[in-house]
């Protein structure tokens, strides 16, 4: 049959052949448009609905509309950093230093380790073993030449170890002196305090003084909402890395602590900030 059907194409001249492909092609564009035409006649517009979350805002007060707009969208933003974060830690811990410009470090031997395991240039992080909270008084006028956006504040263990603070309601006062200080040499920049990072069970037999660190921690997170500093809570991070991630001294931390740490100190202050009216 397919051999009878080649014998009869060569047998015709082109003009037929022509005329014969012409035909088809416009009988297949008629019947083309006849069922695009049709198609179209059936169609029925389809009623749009808007979504149950925007009709049940539309009978609350546009106040309380406004807030659970804004709340939204920031949950969403949040969400997003999170996720370029996350990817960034996992593709390379280095990369999560990215995040970090124009900043200052400030804290104690734990707060060292940003330097010293080269995350961050040593002319931002102000740092030393034994340095309490009150040295962030002797480094002002460097702060002031140098006008970080941001100031992070890692101090905590001296603070509670040393004595010079015999509780909470003491170190709070001596707190809001420096946030004064601080916040008076600085007005522009951003102040973030990171919770006082704790000592193992271990340690806390070696040292008892340390278990005062709740306590003093607390102080802290009171006295940041006093003054406007935005106090980033790590009881999570410690919780799920305290038996793998810290040294075995117990209060010390090991370098793959660092970018799970400056993850969670940036991530609570661009939420922070996103969040403010």
């Amino acid at each position: 049959m397919l051999q009878r059907i080649k014998n009869y194409i060569s047998n015709m001249n082109k003009t037929k052949l022509y005329t014969m492909v012409m035909s088809i092609a416009v009988c297949g564009v008629v019947l083309i448009s006849v069922m695009i035409s049709e198609a179209v006649q059936n169609m029925k517009p389809k009623q749009i609905q808007a979504p149950e979350q925007l009709v049940e805002l539309e009978k609350k007060d546009p106040k309380e509309v406004e807030k659970t707009i804004k709340t939204m969208r920031v949950e969403a933003m949040v969400k997003e950093l999170e996720q370029q974060v996350e990817g960034e830690l996992e593709e390379d811990d280095s990369n999560v230093w990215s995040l970090f410009d124009n900043y200052v470090f400030m804290g104690d031997s734990r707060c060292v380790g940003f330097s010293y395991y080269d995350f961050l240039r040593d002319d931002r992080v102000f740092a030393a073993g034994g340095n309490t909270i009150r040295d962030v008084l002797t480094d002002i006028d460097q702060l002031k030449e140098i006008a970080p956006a941001t100031v992070y504040l890692c101090y905590g263990l001296n603070d509670t170890g040393i004595g010079e603070w015999a509780n909470g309601e003491e170190y709070a006062a001596e707190l809001r002196k420096v946030f004064d200080e601080l916040k008076k040499a600085l007005p522009d920049t951003t102040i973030v305090a990171s919770s006082i990072l704790p000592a193992t069970e271990a340690a806390l037999e070696d040292n008892p003084v340390w278990r005062k660190i709740p306590e003093f921690d607390k102080a802290l997170q009171t006295v940041c909402k006093e003054k406007g500093v935005i106090y980033v809570d790590n009881s999570e991070l410690v919780e799920e890395y305290m038996s793998t991630l810290y040294d075995a001294d117990g209060v010390h931390l090991a370098k793959a602590f660092y970018p799970l740490w400056a993850k969670n100190l940036y991530m609570a202050t661009v939420v922070s900030e996103v969040s403010e009216p």
